[in-house]
């Protein structure tokens, strides 16, 4: 089964995004990269009205478009300019941790598939989880490679699926890997998310596990200090509960 893959990140030309794409071009898969020109992380689905890009080819073998804005940006000026459909949008391996609630709705990596699923496609975000900020400093071609193999091996399980949510969140641990587990959403409230002092705040000097708190039995943040990869099924579109809301405007009217 070969499929055509629209391959971003929110990492720029980075080893993440290569091992990505290398490991769909293993397999056999049709790959077109879309990414940008500067490192993005924390765009979320945040878009550009005007942005500028080019053409290229990337790694000296893939077709690329190169976006000077954000992930979500650089996926849809895919989708719309070249004239071409795909069948996932795959983002990743992003260096750092998309785990928890106050990650996903921040992560740029997770920002670029959502922008293609709100377009009609389904999708994979692929992340890797260091125990702390320093270890990506450190760390070998092949732990993204590891993580991009994985998320391809998914993506090809689930390819033929109806899928019932439309964005899954792949996360894999740099140290071990015990296996695949699906999990929820931790939706701990995130807390002391910046350091502060003399008027600068800076949240990049983190560790897994002071940062990220396990507050609900088989979420990603649990199962992945647990050492096990994990894989979140994701929606955002769902409209919460109307009633409350329904009864106290209908007591006020429509005029305030």
């Amino acid at each position: 089964m070969k499929l055509s893959l629209l391959i971003a990140n929110d990492d720029g030309i980075s080893t993440g995004l290569r091992a990505l794409a290398d490991a769909a071009a293993e397999r056999g898969h049709d790959v077109f990269i879309a990414t940008t020109s500067n490192h993005s992380s924390g765009a979320s689905k945040s878009i550009s009205f005007k942005a500028r890009y080019r053409l290229t080819r990337l790694f000296d073998k893939y077709d690329a478009l190169v976006a000077d804005s954000t992930p979500a940006t650089a996926v849809g000026i895919a989708l719309d300019s070249l004239g071409r459909k795909f069948d996932f949008v795959v983002s990743g391996v992003n260096s750092g941790p998309n785990i928890g609630l106050w990650d996903v709705l921040s992560s740029g990596t997770v920002g670029a598939v959502l922008e293609g699923v709100t377009r009609g496609y389904k999708g994979i975000a692929v992340s890797l989880v260091a125990r702390d900020w320093s270890e990506y400093q450190s760390l070998g071609c092949e732990a993204y490679y590891t993580a991009a193999r994985l998320a391809i091996n998914l993506l090809e399980l689930l390819a033929d699926e109806p899928w019932e949510a439309s964005l899954l969140n792949l996360n894999v641990p740099t140290w071990t890997l015990r296996g695949v587990k699906v999990a929820t959403l931790e939706t701990a409230p995130q807390s002391e998310v910046y350091s502060c002092r003399e008027g600068l705040c800076d949240m990049s000097r983190w560790t897994l596990e002071s940062a990220y708190r396990c507050a609900t039995p088989n979420s990603d943040v649990c199962l992945i200090k647990q050492g096990f990869a994990t894989l979140t099924p994701l929606t955002f579109a769902a409209t919460g509960p109307m009633d409350w809301l329904v009864k106290k405007l209908g007591k006020t009217g429509s005029c305030f």
